[in-house]
């Protein structure tokens, strides 16, 4: 009986010594983490600048200098090319096939929410998407990348409806989640103004020729007209308006759209352009941190010209490099977003400091902004607006 207990205990022993096992993506030498983006379509550019020289621009310095724990990242990124549909299977292989840890910086408004029933049910962290819609606030394992759309509103209606005085004011948008996202932001702040939009014109996504929209848009004489498009057809309506020769309404760009890129399709269109950036100007800002995102630009793509879209990239890895390394050595999904949730004030060097709140948003505040000359030129301080 003795020699029974004494085989028992010794195999309770070995049982408890054996190793919990280790989470998805996670081993001894490395963190896995992906996304799937656009590579491809309409936003091509920014899906590629926002990963591949942002995101993956953070963790070769980081990964360089030893990593997390002594952790180094790598990623894995797949093509929607902007399509719901394709962002859900991409985002199902990932997890399921290529065993990653969490989701970084996914793109666009449409595919994000498409995948957010799939995340959450699998419990996969979501990490600082490059998208603006609501839908992805108040969800335990998503955290926002750039300011949502009703903070954006709030800030662009009360600094133009209040001190700018405007009074009429129309909306060309995205006929889905991204363009709607903002319609209904737009409609509840210009609200506690005594403000309607008086014209609203939706655009298809992926169509290009928006010159029947801007017609009617000229006929209802909106004084200010907010842009929620994509960077292609935003700037055909910038040209079709100087065509037409329609001068007097003042066009506003929302966050997504304010970058020197898109600005570039546009050319001499886009001059007197007004704004809402979310991020400061990656080639001549004086923020420590965007002064060595440059120089680290530099180094490793020496050929990449810094850009919003790259920034907001880099960004999203530091934040995501902050939360594991918060998190110990023992990595789960579970410590990575309770070590994220313990940010306040966090300074990154390149926003304000940051503080994530139990709604998950990162940032909270942006700046005004107009186009001279084909550059953003700042005409505010940082702005912070609660919706």
């Amino acid at each position: 009986m003795r020699q029974r207990w004494a085989v028992l205990c010794l195999a309770l022993v070995a049982l408890g010594a054996t190793p919990v096992a280790a989470e998805q993506g996670v081993t001894d030498t490395e963190i896995l983490l992906g996304s799937s983006n656009s590579f491809s379509g309409p936003l091509a550019f920014t899906g590629t600048q926002l990963t591949r020289f942002g995101v993956d621009l953070y963790f070769k310095v980081l990964n360089e200098a030893g990593g997390i724990h002594g952790r180094k990242v790598r990623t894995i990124y797949y093509d929607d090319a902007y399509r719901p549909q394709d962002a859900v299977a991409n985002t199902k292989k990932l997890v399921e096939q290529d065993g990653i840890f969490a989701v970084i910086a996914p793109q666009g408004s449409p595919p994000v929410v498409a995948t957010l029933g799939y995340i959450e049910q699998n419990k996969v962290p979501l990490l600082f998407p490059f998208q603006s819609s609501t839908e992805t606030r108040n969800r335990k394992y998503v955290f926002s990348g750039l300011v949502l759309s009703d903070r954006q509103s709030r800030m662009m209606i009360d600094h133009l409806a209040g001190p700018r005085k405007f009074k009429r004011f129309g909306a060309l948008y995205q006929d889905d989640e991204y363009g709607k996202s903002f319609l209904g932001a737009f409609e509840q702040d210009l609200a506690r103004h005594g403000l309607k939009l008086v014209a609203t014109e939706p655009v298809k996504r992926g169509v290009t020729d928006v010159s029947a929209q801007i017609a009617k848009l000229q006929a209802a004489k909106p004084e200010v007209t907010f842009l929620v498009l994509t960077p292609g057809p935003a700037a055909q309506a910038l040209k079709e308006r100087q065509k037409i020769g329609w001068s007097d309404t003042l066009m506003v760009s929302t966050g997504p759209l304010t970058d020197e890129t898109y600005l570039a399709l546009a050319a001499d269109a886009s001059e007197g352009v007004e704004g809402l950036s979310t991020l400061p100007d990656p080639v001549r800002s004086d923020a420590p941190g965007v002064k060595l995102y440059r120089e680290q630009m530099q180094k490793y793509f020496p050929k990449n010209e810094p850009n919003r879209y790259s920034l907001a990239g880099y960004l999203a890895g530091m934040l995501f490099a902050e939360g594991a390394k918060r998190a110990g050595r023992n990595l789960t999904r579970e410590g990575l977003i309770t070590a994220l949730e313990t940010l306040k004030s966090f300074d990154t060097g390149i926003v304000p400091p940051m503080t994530i709140g139990p709604d998950h948003d990162t940032q909270k505040q942006g700046f005004w902004v107009r186009v001279e000359k084909g550059h953003f030129k700042p005409l505010s301080d940082w702005i912070k607006s609660d919706p």
